[in-house]
This record gives structure tokens, C-alpha cells and sequence, in this order.
């Protein structure tokens, strides 16, 4: 069963639901609605690894790839006791705009027997990867680095 609503729009306005219709290949008003009203799908990606005493990971060699258009709101790092900055770690995306670096956006981190998390908004599109490069200069141990990537499902109201 449809029930009929009517709401008064601009022509301006309009023309920007037009648009949203067209970016997101959406058939209907009905449609754009729903999917705006609809809680956002979330995934976590792990790029979580041990790395051996003096080896480092490539960007390329650990990645996972974004499985819908979204907005990546938080990285958690953690670092067990015993790195004593001696692993460094950074994370990007790679897509159509290149590689780019979110965390840290220059340099590396490196820290000692703590979890942080980074809060963000970075937009990231469908079969973007989210890359983690982590380097361990200890000598003599290997180190397990959690690495965590939130992303939730862009939602359809933003600027266009």
C-alpha cells in the first residue's frame, strides 16, 4: 500500500534531490528518503599483524578493501608493552585520489603499551583500500600491532 504525502519544495531544492538521485543511481523520492531516514551500516576492517624483529610491512602488502561508500570515523592503534617505540606505524587510504595518509597525515606513530583512538572523518568509496604500513626496528623482538578501522555507511545528507 503507498500513501500519497505532498511537501512543498523549492525549485532550488529539488534540483538537489534531483541531483542526490542521480549521484546515487536512486529511482524515487520514496526511495532518497528512506535511505537518508535509515541508520548508516558500520564494518571494522583489521589490519592487525605480528611483525618480526627487524622487518617492516608495506603499505601494499596489508590492506582491506572498503565494501561500500563511507566515512571512516575512527583508527584505534594499540601497541603492547615492549614496543618502546621502536614500531612505527601509519595509516592511509588508497583509491582514486592516490595514496593518502590519515594517520598521523605526516611521519609515523610510535608508542609504548597503549591503545589510542583516532576520531576522523574521512569519505572513502567503494573498493578504496585502507592500508597500514608498520615498520619494527627492535632487534631482538617480534611485535603484534592491533590496528582498527571503523567505517560507517555514508549517509545521503551531506553538501553536494
Amino acid at each position: 500500500m503507498v500513501e500519497w504525502t505532498t511537501i512543498p519544495v523549492t525549485p532550488e531544492t529539488k534540483k538537489l534531490l534531483e541531483k542526490l538521485k542521480k549521484r546515487y543511481k536512486i529511482a524515487t523520492y520514496d526511495e532518497l528518503i528512506r535511505e537518508t531516514l535509515t541508520p548508516g551500516e558500520s564494518v571494522t576492517l583489521d589490519l592487525s599483524k605480528t611483525v618480526p624483529a627487524k622487518v617492516g610491512i608495506l603499505w601494499n602488502e596489508n590492506y582491506r578493501e572498503v565494501p561500500f561508500d563511507g566515512i571512516i570515523n575512527q583508527i584505534t592503534l594499540h601497541f603492547p608493552k615492549g614496543c618502546n617505540g621502536l614500531v612505527w606505524v601509519r595509516v592511509g587510504v588508497s583509491g582514486k585520489k592516490g595514496l593518502v595518509w590519515i594517520c598521523p597525515r605526516e611521519g609515523f606513530i610510535a608508542l609504548d603499551d597503549t591503545t589510542q583512538t583516532y576520531a576522523m572523518q574521512y569519505p572513502v568509496e567503494k573498493g578504496d583500500r585502507i592500508v597500514a604500513e608498520i615498520n619494527n626496528y627492535d632487534e631482538l623482538y617480534s611485535h603484534t600491532i592491533g590496528i582498527v578501522v571503523g567505517i560507517i555507511k555514508r549517509p545521503f545528507v551531506y553538501r553536494i
